[in-house]
């Protein structure tokens, strides 16, 4: 915060007014460049600033993805269980949403054939499945593709924590395999600096540019500018890439404070599955229900959400999610000891 305030600081200091005045609706020039070299290092991606587009967060960049490509009674496929959010943005473009399921190698893109044969569109998590935690596989992923370029549907890789990694090197990103153009890519900068920033950015393909930017016109033309700036500046100077390699190392030492205090602490009736990416876990509950010990949790003091609240079809699992990113290893423990306590009063 201390770095960030003097990156604001030396940027207030320097404004112009004509940098006050209406601006790029793409975004700041300076920022996209900085992101998209970012990308093409970190994720594999093919991109040039052109492609980037600055969004007020990940989930109006999903909303504008769909008010750009959708029309109404338009299939989307979507895991299942799957992300919430990025139901509400595609079903305010008037989407028609099939959930699809999901299992250790990501969306079962088989079921995904039959379901929707004529799908418009199909939104992944495939870095890592957001609730359940797992990685798509490659040959996967490439199925994916393949299907969606026989069929002429939009793919939505939802990249959302994969700058977190815990003992595993990372895939490819969909974005960078595609060689059809298909694959529209969400990144977000609220999971790796902090929420209230609510800048994030799309990559999309050149000839789809000015269509996005209609639909940005029509709404809000650009995000703030000083946060462009000072992001773009916080990006350009290396701090984004050292502030990255601190918190991959403090997010490792708090997971394993949680998964050392859940072992401890729970027992049989809470298993974590194994967190290899990213900044939650999901833990199976044994013989007790869900959303009661969540029930409990909350009066004492204790954040988790149960594990249905994610499916949209069967649900198949019985558990709890589980964030970890935002506390110290001290609190972790003795939030897992409230949890334990809550497991109890639940059964």
């Amino acid at each position: 915060m201390r770095l960030w305030t003097q990156l604001v600081n030396r940027r207030l200091r320097s404004m112009t007014s004509d940098q006050l005045d209406y601006r790029d609706s793409a975004g700041f020039p300076d920022l996209r460049a900085a992101i998209a070299e970012h990308v093409q290092t970190a994720r594999g991606t093919r991109c040039g600033p052109d492609q980037v587009i600055i969004v007020a967060g990940a989930q109006r960049g999903l909303q504008m993805i769909g008010t750009a490509l959708l029309d109404e009674g338009d299939r989307v496929c979507v895991e299942d269980p799957g992300y919430p959010g990025a139901r509400s943005a595609l079903l305010s473009a008037s989407a028609q949403i099939v959930p699809v399921p999901v299992d250790k190698d990501g969306l079962d893109v088989a079921a995904a054939a039959r379901l929707a044969p004529d799908a418009r569109m199909i939104y992944v998590t495939p870095s890592n499945q957001f609730p359940l935690g797992s990685p798509m596989s490659l040959a996967r992923r490439l199925a994916l593709l393949e299907w969606a370029g026989r069929v002429g549907a939009w793919v939505i890789e939802d990249d959302y924590d994969s700058e977190f990694r815990y003992g595993v090197r990372p895939f490819p990103s969909l974005h960078g395999i595609d060689t059809d153009g298909r694959v529209i890519y969400v990144g977000t900068f609220a999971k790796s600096i902090f929420p209230a920033l609510r800048l994030g950015f799309l990559i999309v393909p050149s000839d789809l540019h000015e269509q996005f930017l209609a639909t940005r016109r029509a709404a809000d033309l650009h995000p703030p500018i000083l946060e462009q700036m000072v992001l773009c500046d916080f990006i350009a100077d290396g701090h984004y890439a050292r502030h990255l390699l601190r918190m991959r190392a403090l997010n490792r030492e708090r997971l394993e404070a949680m998964v050392d205090a859940a072992a401890r602490l729970c027992g049989d009736s809470l298993r974590l599955r194994k967190v290899r990416t990213g900044l939650h876990a999901v833990a199976d509950l044994k013989g007790v229900d869900e959303e009661r010990v969540c029930r409990e949790a909350r009066g004492r003091g204790i954040e988790v959400a149960p594990l249905g609240m994610y499916f949209l079809g069967p649900r198949t699992a019985s558990g709890l999610v589980l964030g970890f990113a935002s506390c110290r290893p001290e609190d972790l423990r003795r939030g897992m000891e409230k949890l334990a306590a809550a497991i109890e009063a639940a059964r």
